[in-house]
């Protein structure tokens, strides 16, 4: 091999080798402009932003972790076909000194693409406690008569005032399962056809926290790691989860060190350990199962 194509390619090789993702400091999030299922020919509007006001960012889109040629922090899909439908992410490309830097790909966004004449959209996620909206779309937009809404194929509302939107307050866990409408409507004749299903799965703001112990016996006198770990969808921007932590129900002093993993390290003592995560705005409390610790 002579020198210059000796030195091309190991320049290539150094630069996928830079090719390396940036920390969560910098995140890419996907929004969708309108709703997430349509019909067969109407447009689907997709946005990608980067956290990082300092640098530009390419934006790179994937449908089913497929890299598209769609590029910019606005994508639009017109005229949408079967073969659209899918899990959209976006993530930010840039050049820096080492090479080609990249965002983590965003939260993937489901895209359904109905070939029929009704369709029900829910606006997604479902939160113990909040409502449940719904929204039965007739193609055409025709005048409705009547539309009834299922869930497993049991009739939960019904509206005959030409609406064709429905809410379902104070949801719970019990809300869970596979809905579609039933539409009528008349457009010189009289229609009646419904939907195909969509899955709905309802999840808690705070989940129930898992307390783990980790003793450190190199430490003198012997300290443990407390670890709470749970999953909190934050619904409003203002609202925090606040993590403490209890042995034999009395409020350890300290502060939890990380909000992604909470843990404490205390004095290694016998007792039964839990621990909770608060949402004042809200009022939500969850604890953990006790654990106990025998030195």
């Amino acid at each position: 091999m002579d020198g210059p194509l000796c030195l091309l390619v190991v320049s290539t090789l150094l630069t996928v080798l830079r090719s390396e993702e940036v920390g969560e400091e910098f995140k890419a999030t996907l929004t969708n402009m309108g709703p997430s299922a349509v019909f067969h020919g109407e447009s689907i509007r997709l946005t990608c932003h980067v956290t990082d006001p300092r640098s530009t960012w390419e934006h790179v889109w994937f449908r089913d972790d497929k890299r598209l040629d769609q590029r910019g922090e606005l994508t639009i899909l017109s005229a949408a076909v079967g073969r659209d439908a899918g899990n959209y992410a976006c993530r930010g490309e840039r050049r820096g000194a080492g090479g080609i830097i990249y965002t983590p790909k965003s939260l993937p966004h489901r895209i359904s693409i109905d070939m029929g004449n009704v369709l029900l959209t829910v606006r997604q996620p479902v939160l113990v406690g909040a409502t449940l909206d719904a929204q039965c779309r007739v193609r055409g937009t025709p005048m409705l008569t009547e539309v009834y809404l299922y869930k497993d194929d049991v009739l939960v509302s019904s509206r005959t005032d030409r609406m064709a939107d429905f809410t379902l307050p104070n949801v719970n866990l019990t809300y869970q399962g596979t809905y579609h409408c039933l539409a009528g409507w008349f457009d010189g004749q009289q229609n009646l056809a419904k939907s195909l299903g969509n899955p709905v799965t309802v999840e808690e703001v705070v989940s129930k926290p898992i307390l783990s112990l980790d003793e450190n016996a190199n430490t003198k006198p012997k300290d443990m790691t407390l670890n709470c770990t749970f999953t909190f969808i934050k619904p409003d921007p203002a609202a925090e989860v606040h993590v403490y932590f209890y042995r034999d129900e009395t409020k350890l002093e300290g502060i939890a060190r990380s909000q992604k993993r909470p843990r404490l390290v205390v004095l290694a003592k016998e007792g039964a350990y839990r621990c909770r995560a608060r949402v004042p705005l809200l009022n939500l409390d969850k604890w953990s199962e006790p654990r106990e610790y025998r030195p």
